[in-house]
Order: structure tokens, then C-alpha cells, then sequence
């Protein structure tokens, strides 16, 4: 054992890095991710929102989610994909 700057005795495998510790900025980067994603999710319109949620939350089908919106499977896509294209852009701008 070695002292360290403040006089405490450091052992070689306080040292060593873990490899299966996940890594702290990794980790900071994907809570922000999820952070700002989650904020632009609450922005889209409601039916929007609610289509992510039930795709992405509940794993319903876009069939299933039609059911529950009373619109067909087509309109659901649409939705969908406009709230995708909206949560990229918002992304990107604030990224």
C-alpha cells in the first residue's frame, strides 16, 4: 500500500478500474436524453401523446390503438409518424 495526497494508504486495486461499472457520463448522458424526450412527448398535441404512449408504453398494436381512438389503423400511422417526425425535430433544436 501507497499513502495517497492526503496521507491515506491506497491499495493497488482501489485503482483498478471496474469494467462492468456502468460509466458515469454514459449515464448522465442517457437520463438526459430520457429527460428531454419525455418533456417533448408531454408537449405534443394529445392525441399524439397518446398514440406514443399507448405504441411505446403499452405495446398496443396501431390496429389496438385505433380501436381505443375509434380510427382506423391508417389514421393511426399518421399520427404516429407526424409525432415521431415532431419529437426528432425537437430533439434536434434542442440538442
Amino acid at each position: 500500500m501507497t499513502p495517497d495526497a492526503s496521507g491515506d494508504k491506497v491499495s493497488l486495486l482501489d485503482t483498478i478500474e471496474d469494467e462492468s461499472a456502468p460509466d458515469p457520463q454514459a449515464s448522465l448522458d442517457t437520463s438526459e436524453v430520457k429527460d428531454r424526450l419525455s418533456e417533448a412527448i408531454q408537449d405534443l398535441p394529445e392525441r399524439e401523446t397518446l398514440v406514443v404512449a399507448l405504441y411505446y408504453f403499452e405495446n398496443l398494436t396501431l390496429r389496438e390503438i385505433g380501436e381505443v381512438l375509434g380510427v382506423t389503423e391508417s389514421r393511426v400511422s399518421q399520427l404516429h409518424s407526424k409525432a415521431v417526425l415532431r419529437l426528432r425535430s425537437r430533439l434536434k433544436s434542442s440538442g
